[in-house]
């Protein structure tokens, strides 16, 4: 068991709100945590993500329950899609405990409508659960844990946002006027002397 704590850091970072953009890059926040954790503690802080749900036996507890959760959560997806779709789900199950909950939440949650819709609700229940996972934290690893999962989940919803994409579109066609500019004004000379000659 890991008691080591990390109360300057925990104190120092802003809070998270689900319908907030994240404050800065998971990227930017493990460098940060590089210099006040543990070099295990970091370690493990950098395995951590949504796309590889393998805790090692001895990582902390937190991560351990909330990917067995997490696990449990795409079992039932899986179940529920695969019943609708009128398939076999047994290939794409993993192991993992059960959650009596579950089956009525995704039922609930894949009736959200569109495909966003699902996604956005889905994520709401995986932060509902992460802070309940928080209240058993203090200034330590699990409360790091619970800080990265959430930066991770609001970087997530945010590429989802079709508001950034229109915003990197607008700057990139302007960057691309600006050039086209700079380019027409630099031969503009050129042009004007090729048409004395002719």
């Amino acid at each position: 068991m890991n008691l080591t704590q990390y109360y300057y850091l925990v104190a120092s970072l802003p809070l998270l709100f689900f319908d907030d953009a994240p404050p800065f890059s998971s990227r930017a926040w493990l460098e940060l945590c590089r210099e006040q954790v543990a070099e295990g503690d970091h370690a493990l802080l950098s395995r951590i993500s949504f796309e590889a749900l393998r805790p090692h036996p001895d990582d902390h507890a937190l991560w351990r329950a909330y990917a067995a959760w997490e696990t449990a959560l795409r079992n039932e997806l899986t179940l529920q899609r695969a019943q609708r779709l009128g398939i076999s789900p047994d290939p794409f199950l993993r192991e993992a405990p059960f959650y009596s909950g579950l089956p009525v939440l995704i039922r609930e949650t894949l009736g959200a409508g569109t495909p966003m819709a699902v996604e956005m609700a889905l994520d709401r229940r995986r932060w509902s659960y992460l802070e309940e996972l928080e209240t058993a934290t203090q200034f330590d690893l699990g409360r790091l844990i619970v800080y990265r999962l959430k930066l991770l989940l609001l970087e997530r919803k945010n590429r989802l946002r079709p508001e950034p994409g229109r915003e990197a579109f607008a700057q990139e066609y302007t960057r691309v006027l600006d050039i086209a500019a700079a380019w027409m004004s630099a031969a503009s000379p050129l042009l004007d002397t090729e048409k004395r000659n002719d």
